[in-house]
């Protein structure tokens, strides 16, 4: 069955900023409440998703994750109101692509 497939992204400057791997990190970070357990779900160095919320944070006007370092208590990562308002929002752009590609079956079929 031939399928027709889409990515989104948002990019700066001609630079890859927020896509789907993004969006899926941040959503872990919002459910574990950790930085390091969000990186091993996703098979992802601590180092890469830390640069990749520290690239989100610098390059947005508002931060996205806010991390607490270690200690007696332990660590943490919150995802802050404005994060939760950019992942609806690239969700629900996501959903209306998948809605528009839905509707395209007819042309997959002349493939």
């Amino acid at each position: 069955m031939k399928n027709i497939r889409f990515k989104c992204w948002v990019e700066e400057e001609g630079q890859k900023f927020y896509g789907p791997g993004p969006n899926e990190l941040v959503k872990r970070i919002q459910t574990e409440g950790s930085l390091s357990k969000a990186a091993g779900q996703m098979n992802m160095s601590y180092k890469k998703a830390w640069d990749l919320v520290q690239r989100l944070n610098n390059h947005s006007e508002k931060p996205w994750v806010i991390l607490r370092k270690g200690g007696q208590h332990g660590g943490g990562a919150e995802v802050t109101p404005h994060a939760v308002k950019a992942m609806q929002e690239y969700d629900s752009l996501q959903q209306k692509i998948r809605e528009l590609l839905e509707q395209q079956e007819d042309m997959i079929r002349i493939f």
